[in-house]
């Protein structure tokens, strides 16, 4: 026997200070929890995954028309319960090596916000991950205030950014490496020409010969052909002196990696962006809530690894560590 339906109207309530919107329900009624727990992690598996919209993936599995309100809501339950797995994991291996490197996030209505992850250079481990309204220097301290608490850094490639100016600050012994493919990418950037147009002869050559300084085999013979160049600089194209020169400063942590066995480039922190990007691009359709969101697809790629190529729509993310098919000792480092 059932009783009678009655309809009931909630309170909603939004604080002018945050923007956080609450609801307060008439006495004798509470809220009701539709599903699980567990149903709720699996959609959250799914949506780290295929980068579907909420709408679109509430539809999928056993969850049936879920709101996406209520979905963003367990994104960011999950986000900090693997922050909170992180830490309690104790110490674990690292290399020594930090790869660190930058990101804006697109919150709508034209405000950006700065994810800056670091990962461990070896295994690729998200170390840390926060997120900032700016990033100057003195966030980039406390970025690395953070970072110095988890872990001891012999080694950073970054990019050309405020973290390598302010890292010895935190860790005075470490050794600074530029990430050689932003480098690369902006030499080539320089020699760029409008449609139509094509380079002279000349600035062909300089481009090759700067470019060239990276393929060395040595740390002494790559110093000693930016030396060259250095000598000449005046008799080379304006754009390529510009490029020189600024070589030249940035001498002392361009070719570490040649001396001491260490990444060249950041491509690992790139890699984890673009293969998130679908997902953090979502983080603009809400206008709080950014830094759960972005912590947790930087630090679910620690538990979990992507299956990609023919079989991408079968076989999501497969789970990994004690009790799972697909267990494995850690790396062993130096």
């Amino acid at each position: 026997m059932y009783v009678e339906v009655e309809r009931v109207q909630a309170m909603r309530f939004r604080c002018k200070k945050c923007g956080k919107t609450f609801a307060v329900l008439p006495e004798g009624v509470s809220f009701y929890k539709r599903f699980g727990d567990k149903d709720y992690r699996e959609m959250v598996e799914l949506r780290c995954n295929r980068g579907s919209g909420y709408r679109r993936l509430s539809r999928r599995g056993k969850i049936k028309y879920c709101s996406p309100v209520t979905m963003w809501r367990q994104m960011q339950k999950t986000g900090q319960q693997t922050l909170d797995a992180f830490f309690d994991l104790g110490e674990l291996p690292f290399s020594g090596i930090i790869i660190i490197d930058e990101k804006w996030l697109r919150m709508g209505n034209g405000i950006f916000h700065f994810g800056c992850t670091a990962l461990d250079g070896i295994t690729g481990r998200t170390i840390l991950a926060e997120v900032y309204p700016a990033f100057t220097e003195k966030e980039a301290k406390e970025f690395l205030r953070i970072l110095s608490k988890l872990v001891d850094v012999e080694f950073l490639v970054a990019d050309d950014s405020v973290i390598q100016t302010t890292i010895n600050k935190v860790f005075p012994g470490a050794i600074r490496q530029y990430c050689i493919f932003h480098i690369k990418k902006n030499i080539k950037k320089e020699f760029r020409v409008p449609k139509l147009m094509t380079l002279s002869d000349e600035a062909i050559n300089a481009r090759e010969e700067i470019l060239n300084i990276f393929n060395a085999d040595t740390s002494e013979e790559a110093i000693r052909r930016l030396a060259i160049l250095i000598e000449k600089r005046h008799t080379l194209p304006p754009m390529a002196q510009d490029i020189v020169n600024r070589l030249a400063s940035k001498i002392e942590g361009l070719f570490h990696y040649l001396d001491h066995d260490i990444p060249k480039t950041s491509n690992q922190a790139e890699h984890t962006f673009s293969l998130f990007q679908p997902i953090i691009d979502a983080s603009k359709s809400f206008s709080t809530g950014v830094g759960n969101f972005f912590r947790t697809i930087m630090f679910y790629k620690n538990f979990h690894f992507y299956s990609s190529g023919p079989n991408k729509d079968k076989n999501i993310m497969y789970s990994m560590g004690v009790n799972s098919d697909s267990m494995f000792d850690f790396i062993e480092l130096p």
